[in-house]
């Protein structure tokens, strides 16, 4: 679960008490988007890349060595990734770079999910995609024209709302491991969490279209678009992952039905 960046936070509040002001160049929105833009670029590229390499080596009999780089990628990114969130976490300045090559990281690591999703379901992954692109055009104007803004009450609320469902479903997962019940018969609370998931990804996407109005609006220093930019990027890889998980149960309820 994402729960937003905390060096976002520390400027957003900076920005009401006129901290982050210069005398050089400001933020704009133009800005922010086509830093975000080149994050985004950089993921797709790398995560189309890397799923239609390995389904090459699939198709072409390779399946062992294409599981064996699956495997060692997954493991080996998956910590450099959170330390490089962690450093632009803390360290806001150092978000120009390192956002680059966490966005690479992260591609990679989405062209693997992809392509397991893929196989099981073909063209699920682009359907995710989809969805993710339609949810953020619609937010961006919905944020525009309607001017909407979510309070930190509401986001606390739906915090906890979720945390504690989480909690729910990791219980009932340890009980199905000692055969107490089977755990896909809940099939329906996993789709309601992964839906919940899905919503509280919409949250924090207006939560960032927000934080980017302040900062802009604010005259804001130029170098902090790329902190915002990395936020939004995140904030979508997020969204596309629940999309892409929801949609899966789905499918995978369907599946059992038809059997």
């Amino acid at each position: 679960m994402r729960f937003g960046n905390p060096a976002v936070r520390r400027m957003v509040r900076q920005s009401d008490g006129g901290a982050l002001y210069t005398e050089g160049q400001e933020a704009t929105y133009k800005g922010v988007y086509l830093k975000a833009a080149l994050y985004a670029a950089l993921t797709i590229i790398t995560a189309v890349g890397c799923e239609l390499g390995l389904f090459k080596a699939i198709s072409d009999g390779y399946i062992a060595q294409a599981l064996t780089v699956i495997g060692i990628a997954a493991g080996v990114s998956l910590i450099p990734l959170l330390i490089i969130a962690f450093v632009i976490a803390f360290v806001p300045s150092t978000a120009k770079v390192l956002g680059c090559i966490y966005a690479i990281l992260q591609g990679a690591l989405l062209g693997l999910l992809s392509l397991c999703c893929d196989l099981v379901f073909p063209g699920i992954a682009f359907a995710a995609f989809l969805g993710t692109a339609i949810v953020f055009l619609v937010a961006i104007v919905v944020n525009s024209v309607f001017k909407t803004r979510i309070s930190s009450r509401f986001v606390r609320g739906l915090m906890v709302a979720m945390v504690s469902l989480l909690f729910v479903q990791l219980i009932m997962w340890i009980m199905s491991l000692f055969n107490v019940f089977d755990y896909t018969a809940f099939i329906w609370l996993q789709l309601g969490i992964s839906a919940l998931c899905v919503i509280w990804a919409t949250v924090m996407l207006f939560w960032d279209l927000q934080n980017i109005d302040y900062i802009v609006q604010s005259g804001a220093d130029k170098k902090y678009e790329w902190n915002v930019a990395f936020s939004l990027v995140t904030t979508l890889i997020y969204m596309y992952v629940e999309i892409l998980e929801l949609l899966v149960r789905i499918m995978a309820l369907f599946s059992r039905n038809k059997n």
